[in-house]
């Protein structure tokens, strides 16, 4: 097998010989080129090495040895330890199958995403947290990149501000095309490449006793993004990670909401999917990352603490969690079901708020428990069951049925009370179909304890910042999976000054969390609010003290805190091109952006 050849990088300006390392990076070229001293690439990590694609069609024997190796390949890539503790329900076989003749070749942010992972393996052995922000757009990438490890992509933040439905922009209800999240991280990947080649560019410039007094500023930081739902079925899914992969980021995560029904995770009327349609979602993202032999990291949100619906009771971990009521009223006659009751009220012409009071009566008239509960009201009522026994009856129906489904639960309350336990899920669902949940906490842990085999770390969606709640969780989870990495969303929705913190409680919030485990951190709209107050400042000053305002808000306070945006020729590129131009043409100051005549030269 012919193999590529490399040659070393000519030295840029600036840069001396003794301050190359020992091990060169190189640019590979092709068999034909005639370079003398010449290295060879040792080795391609968990990917086979490229050969020429072949002219004919290989014989029977050469396709067996070739998709023979390709798996070897695969198995070397799940064997890496950074998949210690994942579970993948399908074979290396059965991903190289589906790879096709083009041997997969590393994405630009494979490597972001084996520093990412590198990332958090240092702050989870150290306690520490990788705490982030929600960026918007380049400026605030670059302004987060000197100080924060990571980058987030909001779905909210792209849903109001940026889609790609010809930028119909609205809230974030998860209907907008799946391409608006993976192309705003495309835009900050493109963007991070590019301050990186003009900050590499300019410390090689340097002299080094110049580069020793510069900040090295690392703009290649990992980016994590919103991936809402999946954004639909099976092949959806798959369709949305690789775009993800190809577009620049390094972590997704994907929540257990219904796709169509979805809501942002702080508003009301959230539909949760069975427990197996989201493991499904996590197992079929994971496969497409291994078609691509990428080690992207997968992460599992639940949004159960606060959902209160659910789609389907296809899956009997769920079971425990669904509300229901008794199909008898006291009288003794049946009880219609809610859509039922809706729809005769429909066809009798009433529409709008009538049809709403009559829901909202309907539901409060009504005692929504869960089958367990209605067993223990059941068992209380019982003449067969003395009172002294009572609860060690109820004991034993909890003990029989863990684990089990609602059929057999019925069954087993049946045995212990001498009849069925008058009790029905299907009657108050909503007209849309959805059952009725507890939500909680207990929802939320059995859901995350369940995903966890399948992702790299685990998000708990809340309805406020409890830091008890968080705790709790946190050590569940870990008692079944240890040092599981946690993710809490530190959400602006949260009216964080109403919860009882004081200031010193918010200083050390985070560290707190970390040390439970919650390894990621983010304020998800950061970009967003600090965006709108900055400007907000500004637009009210700019009306009535013209320029006073903006020297005040803007250009004072970049020169105080050293903000680079302040000579934004210089921050968009503009020497870095220049040195480009004057690389390919001579003699060609005169046309230079950063000639004499810029008025950036004042500052």
């Amino acid at each position: 097998m012919v193999r590529p050849t490399a040659v070393p990088r000519p030295i840029p300006r600036g840069l001396q010989t003794s301050d190359l390392p020992t091990s060169t990076a190189t640019i590979f070229l092709s068999p034909s080129h005639n370079v003398s001293n010449i290295e060879t690439l040792s080795s391609y990590g968990s990917y086979p090495r490229p050969i020429a694609l072949s002219l004919d069609a290989p014989t029977s024997s050469e396709e067996s040895d070739a998709f023979n190796s390709r798996v070897v390949a695969i198995e070397a890539f799940f064997s890496q330890p950074r998949f210690s503790g994942l579970s993948r329900p399908y074979s290396a076989a059965a991903v190289a199958s589906k790879q096709g003749s083009l041997p997969p070749l590393p994405l630009p942010s494979t490597l972001l995403a084996d520093k990412l992972y590198a990332t958090f393996d240092r702050a989870a052995k150290d306690g520490k947290p990788v705490h982030t922000l929600g960026a918007i757009d380049p400026v605030q990438m670059t302004q987060m990149a000197q100080w924060l490890e990571v980058v987030y992509v909001s779905g909210w933040a792209a849903s109001s501000l940026l889609t790609t439905a010809n930028n119909e922009v609205g809230p974030d209800l998860g209907d907008y095309p799946y391409t608006t999240v993976p192309n705003q991280v495309h835009r900050l990947f493109r963007a991070q490449q590019l301050h990186d080649r003009k900050h590499y560019d300019t410390r090689l410039e340097a002299s080094p006793e110049g580069r020793a007094n510069m900040p090295y500023i690392d703009y290649l930081r990992p980016i994590i993004a919103d991936a809402d739902t999946g954004h639909g079925g099976t092949s959806a899914v798959m369709k949305l990670v690789k775009l993800f992969a190809e577009s620049g980021a390094s972590a997704i995560h994907l929540e257990d909401q219904l796709h169509g029904g979805k809501k942002c995770g702080h508003l009301s009327g959230k539909v949760v999917v069975p427990t197996s349609a989201h493991i499904a979602r996590l197992v079929a993202s994971r496969f497409q990352l291994d078609l691509l032999q990428h080690t992207m990291l997968l992460i599992a949100r639940t949004d159960a603490e606060s959902a209160r619906l659910l789609s389907s009771t296809v899956d009997a971990r769920d079971h425990p969690y669904i509300r229901g009521v008794r199909t008898r009223l006291p009288d003794g006659s049946r009880r219609l079901a809610l859509a039922e009751v809706l729809d005769r009220a429909e066809a009798e012409g009433q529409c709008g708020a009538e049809i709403d009071d009559l829901e909202a009566k309907w539901l409060s008239g009504v005692n929504l428990i869960t089958f367990d509960e209605a067993v223990e009201q059941a068992i209380q009522e019982s003449s067969n069951i003395t009172p002294q026994q009572k609860a060690l009856a109820f004991q034993r129906y909890v003990e029989a049925v863990s684990g089990k489904s609602n059929t057999e639960a019925r069954d087993v309350a049946a045995s212990i009370v001498g009849s069925q336990v008058d009790w029905d899920w299907d009657l108050p669902r909503t007209r849309e179909g959805y059952y009725h949940t507890t939500g909680g906490i207990d929802a939320a842990v059995s859901r995350a304890l369940a995903f966890a085999p399948y992702a790299d770390m685990i998000w708990l969606e809340t309805k406020k910042p409890d830091l008890n709640q968080a705790r709790s969780f946190a050590r569940q989870i870990h008692e079944k999976f240890p040092g599981k990495w946690l993710v809490y969303n530190l959400s602006p929705s949260f009216n964080w000054g109403a919860h009882g913190y004081s200031d010193a409680d918010l200083k050390r919030f985070i560290w707190d969390l970390a040390r439970e485990g919650f390894v990621l951190q983010l304020v998800s709209l950061a970009g967003l609010h600090s965006n709108a107050v900055g400007f907000a400042e500004l637009a009210q000053r700019f009306k009535t003290d013209g320029m006073l305002a903006y020297v005040e808000t803007v250009q004072r306070k970049e020169k105080e805190i050293g903000c680079d945006v302040l000579t934004h020729q210089k921050w968009s590129g503009a020497d870095y091109i220049d040195r480009i131009l004057s690389t390919l043409a001579s003699g060609s100051s005169s046309t230079s952006s950063r000639g004499k005549d810029s008025t950036e030269h004042s500052f």
